[in-house]
């Protein structure tokens, strides 16, 4: 059984979201949108097309706990008798996700921004957003979460499909992998547009995880696998998914590439980085271009190719040798 995509609106720079949705054997749900009554109501429009309701749904499984992806699902929860299914990492975050945000967004306003060299109208804007997106979500009931992990399928549509940890875009992303129709469900890891490598929160006293030489690691291993159908958290289900992966691996290097030059000419620091190469954006839409411009410096010091100093309190890079 292929799945039912929903397409739901967001309001955000990120366009529409999709859910999908298995009618039987039993009615599940993967992913929400985030919580808004007009998300609410297409999901129930669809819904009525089985003739089922909300209360009729069974388990609703997270892909992953960003907020355009599980807004709903406190709702959902709180109109039936639906379990909310989520990689064990991921729980925390549906239980108690004010105050897991409240840490990130306090992560990025008190350590991580200023690094950037950013303006401090910019960061201000930055905290703003981050403050209002957590509006958009209800946490669930830990009693109502099921939490899963690596080692045993789910059972989606009468089929089991394979659970793939693929962070990179988060850290507990989820995947789901049907081997015999060879259908995919690939949330935010793999796109029509090449996903943000988003900088998470490192652990107390860890450094942080380089988030796009952990999402290139990810794109490997799903390349290797035998798939007709990807159905994405954002845009149109596709197919040839090696073809669009070596698009967007080839596009990660020649941007790699661009960076290091301005590197190389004395553009230093992300803010400057990020203003030559998307200069054509709008500066409230560069939020994303930040983290991709980190996740190319992350890759060249990986490399040899660039090296890091934080020079009063701000990271700059400089082409290795020319330090």
């Amino acid at each position: 059984m292929k799945p039912r995509r929903i397409e739901l609106e967001t309001g955000l720079d990120v366009g529409t979201v999709n859910a999908y949705f298995f009618p039987s054997p039993e009615p599940v749900l993967i992913d929400t949108g985030l919580k808004s009554a007009e998300g609410y109501q297409t999901i129930v429009r669809t819904l009525a097309e089985y003739g089922l309701t909300i209360a009729d749904l069974s388990r609703v499984v997270i892909t992953h706990p960003h907020v355009d992806h599980c807004g709903l699902a406190g709702r959902i929860v709180a109109e039936s008798e639906a379990t909310v299914w989520i990689y064990e990492a991921g729980q925390p975050w549906l239980v108690d996700f004010p105050r897991l945000w409240a840490e990130r967004t306090g992560f990025y306003r008190d350590h991580f921004l200023h690094k950037l060299g950013l303006p401090v109208l910019a960061e201000q804007l930055i905290v703003g957003y981050m403050t209002h997106i957590v509006q958009q979500t209800d946490s669930v009931p830990a009693e109502r979460l099921v939490a899963f992990g690596l080692d045993v399928p789910l059972n989606l549509g009468g089929l089991a499909w394979q659970v793939l940890h693929t962070p990179g875009h988060a850290n507990m992303m989820t995947c789901f992998y049907q081997p015999e129709t060879r259908q995919f469900l690939s949330a935010d890891m793999l796109l029509p547009k090449t996903p943000t490598p988003v900088v998470e929160q490192p652990q107390p006293g860890q450094p942080r995880t380089p988030s796009l030489p952990v999402y290139l690691d990810s794109l490997a291993r799903v390349e290797q696998l035998d798939i007709e159908w990807v159905y994405p958290g954002h845009g149109d289900p596709f197919t040839n998914h090696r073809q669009l992966i070596a698009h967007q691996r080839g596009r990660i290097q020649q941007r790699k590439h661009q960076c290091r030059e301005l590197v190389g000419a004395g553009t230093n620091t992300v803010a400057a980085i990020v203003d030559a190469m998307y200069a054509d954006y709008p500066p409230q839409m560069r939020f994303t271009a930040l983290w991709m411009v980190v996740g190319y410096l992350d890759l060249l010091k990986q490399e040899g190719a660039v090296v890091e100093q934080e020079i009063e309190g701000v990271w700059q890079y400089f082409q290795a040798g020319n330090e």
